[in-house]
């Protein structure tokens, strides 16, 4: 769906990228998102970054940048995050190689927002689920909050992992957003003393990605 965007003296098209791909295929083929206002070649569709697609993480980032006089853009930046920063980085950088048509006075000095919608095309697969009562007793943490994608904050650290044969969480990669070091470090500590599993009722593709909050008390 186009979004307009009203700016000083000009009504700026802005597309909303939809980046689809399907667990075992590639990225669509690559497109201009400001087709009237840039080459396509110097501004093609961010790739999925592969880190992102191994833990089949999703999200929606939206970003603000400015045009330069050459055409370049210039100080992208997150507006709101996806929740992941691989996902936030990889739109950043995508704008980042935008060109647009040289002498666009109408630019000059404005942002233009544009969102980027990270999200698989199939079925969403079923996740391994908290086994109860599994995580170790903390006198620092509340419980894991499992499939919450909320940024971290005081209330909680946000991780993404995967779950190994045994059922305990492996390759577990923080994501800080701005939480002291420390925190974050023994939040991860604590996620390894928990245990999934899948439903065994349930019928399904499944994976071995998983995420969620450790919430602080």
């Amino acid at each position: 769906m186009n979004k307009k965007l009203l700016a000083p003296a000009a009504v700026v098209i802005v597309v909303a990228l939809i980046i689809l791909a399907s667990r075992a295929a590639q990225p669509e083929p690559q497109r201009a998102p400001f087709a009237a206002l840039v080459s396509p070649a110097s501004c093609a569709q961010p790739q999925w970054p592969a880190e992102a697609r191994r833990y089949e993480i999703e999200g929606t980032t939206i970003i603000q940048f400015g045009i330069g006089k050459d055409g370049k853009v210039v100080q992208p930046a997150v507006t709101k995050s996806s929740g992941w920063q691989i996902l936030d980085a990889a739109a950043v950088e995508g704008i980042a190689r935008c060109v647009f048509q040289p002498n666009l006075k109408e630019a000059d000095g404005a942002t233009f927002p544009l969102q980027y919608v990270w999200k698989f095309s199939d079925a969403p697969a079923l996740r391994p689920l908290l086994v109860k009562d599994s995580c170790r007793p903390s006198d620092r943490f509340a419980a894991f909050r499992e499939a919450d994608p909320r940024p971290s904050g005081t209330d909680g650290i946000l991780l993404r992992f995967l779950v190994n044969a045994e059922g305990a969480p492996v390759r577990v990669v923080a994501e800080p957003n701005g939480q002291l070091r420390v925190l974050v470090e023994q939040a991860m500590d604590y996620l390894q003393s928990c245990r999934f599993a899948h439903e065994a009722q349930k019928a399904g593709e499944r994976t071995d990605t998983a995420f969620g909050r450790v919430l602080l008390k």
